[in-house]
C-alpha cells in the first residue's frame, strides 16, 4: 500500500473510525450487500436499452451502469456481451465499428419501440406496486 494511504488509514483509525466497532458478522453483511445486485433482469435490460439510445461501446455501458448502481457486469463483462448479442439477434441494435476495430452499439427503430414498451410496463408495475403498498 502506498505510504500516503497508510498514513491516511492510520489517521482515520485514530480519529474518524476510532469509535466504530464492527463484528465479523456485520462486516460480512456489509460485504454481501455491496456485492449483491438488487437489480432485476428487467431493470438491467431497461437500463441497458435506455443507455443505448445513444451509441456506446460495451466498456462505456459497464461504466454507465455502474453509475446507476448496477454492478452485475463488473468482473463479469462477458454477461453484458451475451445480453448485447441477444439484442442484436432480436434485431434491436445497430452495430458499428470504428477504425480501431472497437464495436459500438445503438438501438435501432425496433429497439426504440421495444424500449418504449418496456418503459411503459415498468411504469405500470411501479404504480401497481405503489398502490398495493399504500392502499
Amino acid at each position: 500500500m502506498d505510504d500516503r494511504l497508510k498514513g491516511l488509514k492510520n489517521s482515520m483509525n485514530n480519529t474518524t473510525f476510532s469509535q466504530l466497532n464492527f463484528s465479523e458478522q456485520h462486516r460480512k453483511g456489509i460485504r454481501e450487500k455491496i456485492s449483491k445486485s438488487d437489480s432485476s433482469k428487467e431493470e438491467i435490460l431497461l437500463a441497458v436499452m435506455q443507455l443505448l439510445v445513444q451509441e456506446k461501446t460495451g466498456y462505456e455501458l459497464v461504466n454507465f451502469l455502474r453509475g446507476r448502481g448496477i454492478r452485475k457486469f463488473e468482473d463479469n463483462e462477458g454477461s453484458l456481451y451475451v445480453l448485447l448479442h441477444q439484442l442484436e439477434q432480436d434485431d434491436c441494435l445497430q452495430i458499428g465499428w470504428n477504425e480501431l476495430t472497437v464495436k459500438y452499439y445503438q438501438l435501432n427503430n425496433k429497439g426504440k419501440k421495444l424500449l418504449r414498451k418496456t418503459e411503459q410496463q415498468a411504469t405500470t408495475k411501479r404504480f401497481t406496486w405503489k398502490g398495493l403498498v399504500e392502499g
